[in-house]
């Protein structure tokens, strides 16, 4: 077998000793820069030949890997020939296909994640899908996303399952629940349920409590609003009070500490937090994991991409949902100077103007994209490259 392609300069051809498992996926991992490795190229592989045709959309969603990596390593496989490109997405070439047969021993040809479910575990009742027609209404009424707090909106259908499986694992019938923040609006289909003693949300953008506010009138929900910022303790009327937490913070180590610090001021000595979290290279991952062991939690269940963000492809707009149940719970606050993304991990991004073509930074002098205006009047960019900003 030959292989005719390149990856990355250059063309040349490579024998078949050579396209071996180690060499191909250490190439491509280290091309593509991924911090998960040749484990993550192998992942890519396996979905694609599972799914078939597939839009790098969708691999992003199932590997759980940011679609601009996807993307890169797509692109370093179709050169190498292991990869095509057919209109409905990726597909193997018939040497890609040999190579994942012989070098990675793939076999199973089809997917088992459930249909109904789609990997959740859970399927909406008569009762949730009614919220969920409501809640469709109202998440069109939610103000542009603040990029520089990490806000990043859940689907409409993202903050059903939640509130599903909330009621399912037993966290609302007779609970007081705290939303450490909830720019996904999830309070309002919690609340909706009828099943909760008390619903409380805390969060620093009045944009959305007002909105919460107002929703919460109409309904009849009496959902409490709190403007807080949670870089300080919360309100003394809010500690100890609460059986169950639910958060969706800012995706650093410090934005979870802190958040879920605060969330322990709510909940006490002891309770339930669930937690929804992007996917984390593993060396991040252990950082995480050894976290919230010190903050008194275990992870009694974990649910990869159970959570759906509307338009935000650098997370391969998914993450997961965590139920941790705590015991003699202690806060473990970090830096809280630096708890967003933009502060930890400083990044310049390149966007092109799709009405005239012109290039736009965003990230220094323009924070976000939502405020970028090119002079042509355009106002739809599609981002073109990232970079780092180094210390």
């Amino acid at each position: 077998m030959k292989i005719i392609g390149k990856i990355g300069k250059g063309k040349k051809e490579v024998e078949e000793k050579d396209v071996i498992k180690p060499i191909l996926l250490k190439e491509v991992a280290r091309k593509a820069d991924i911090a998960e490795g040749e484990r993550a190229v192998e992942d890519i592989l396996r979905c694609i030949y599972r799914n078939q045709p597939i839009s790098t959309k969708k691999i992003g969603q199932y590997v759980k890997l940011p679609l601009p990596i996807v993307a890169k390593v797509r692109t370093l496989l179709e050169r190498a020939k292991i990869l095509d490109r057919e209109e409905k997405g990726a597909v193997l070439t018939e040497i890609g296909k040999e190579f994942v047969e012989k070098e990675l021993k793939l076999k199973m040809k089809h997917d088992l994640t459930c249909p109904l479910c789609n990997g959740k575990g859970i399927v909406l009742d008569e009762m949730f899908e009614e919220i969920l027609k409501k809640q469709k209404e109202y998440a069109k009424k939610r103000p542009i996303a603040n990029t520089t707090i990490d806000q990043s909106y859940a689907t409409p259908e993202t903050a059903i399952y939640r509130a599903a499986l909330m009621a399912q694992r037993g966290d609302l019938e007779g609970k007081r629940v705290l939303f450490v923040g909830d720019d996904d609006l999830t309070s309002i289909p919690t609340a909706l349920t009828n099943l909760c003693e008390e619903v409380v949300v805390v969060d620093i953008d009045e944009r959305l409590l007002k909105l919460i506010d107002d929703v919460s009138k109409k309904e009849n929900l009496n959902i409490k609003t709190i403007k807080h910022d949670l870089r300080n303790p919360l309100p003394e009327k809010l500690k100890n009070k609460f059986d169950v937490i639910f958060t969706d913070p800012p995706y650093t180590l410090n934005g979870m500490k802190l958040f879920l610090s605060r969330g322990i001021e709510g909940l006490g000595d002891e309770g339930v937090a669930y937690l929804a979290f992007s996917h984390k290279p593993i060396d991040e991952w252990i950082e995480v994991q050894k976290t919230l062991s010190e903050m008194g939690f275990v992870i009694y269940e974990l649910i990869p991409g159970f959570n759906l963000y509307e338009g935000s492809e650098i997370i391969g707009n998914t993450t997961f949902l965590a139920r941790l149940i705590g015991k003699n719970l202690k806060p473990i606050i970090g830096d809280t100077e630096k708890i967003y993304t933009g502060e930890v991990k400083p990044t310049l991004r390149y966007y092109k103007c799709l009405k005239c073509g012109k290039i736009h930074e965003v990230g220094d002098k323009i924070k976000r994209v939502e405020d970028l205006i090119c002079e042509c009047g355009g106002q739809k960019f599609s981002m073109v490259k990232r970079k780092k900003i180094k210390n």
